[in-house]
């Protein structure tokens, strides 16, 4: 449990970054159907509400499944 406690400022520090990565691949307009597009903003929005929400672990996870259905790192 200390160590989640501890690594959660990092994570913090994360989510913004992995925000700006998603935002620049849709604003790329990616290869997707509207439905998968339209799944990677509700994700995306997602991410960010669990950021503001303090709970960055949870936000990562969320965020890596929009990257995921772009094709992004």
């Amino acid at each position: 449990m200390g160590l989640l406690l501890q690594s959660s400022p990092g994570l913090a520090h994360s989510c913004p970054l992995e925000l700006y990565k998603i935002d620049r691949a849709i604003a790329l307009k990616p290869p997707l159907s509207a439905e998968a597009l339209k799944k990677v903003i509700a994700l995306r929005d997602e991410g960010e509400k669990l950021h503001r929400q303090e709970k960055h672990g949870e936000a990562m996870l969320v965020l890596g499944s929009a990257k995921r259905l772009l094709g992004i790192d």
